[in-house]
């Protein structure tokens, strides 16, 4: 196994569940958060930050 694959696969999850992410991110306790970041920082690509920003915002007007 190379060192890219689980980066690969934690690419794919990225990618794959923007939408759940974003909502760790709004409503999730500090622990769920921290891991939501972490899985982002190391797997996400700036399209998939862009989708969870815009979920995000949309959450946030949602609030109002």
């Amino acid at each position: 196994m190379s060192s890219q694959e689980p980066i690969s696969e934690v690419s794919r999850y990225a990618d794959r569940n923007t939408e759940f992410l974003s909502r760790v991110l709004a409503y999730g306790d500090t622990e769920a958060r921290a891991y939501a970041l972490a899985l982002l920082s190391n797997g996400a690509t700036a399209e998939d930050i862009d989708k969870i920003q815009a979920e995000l915002d949309r959450i946030r007007r949602n609030l109002k």
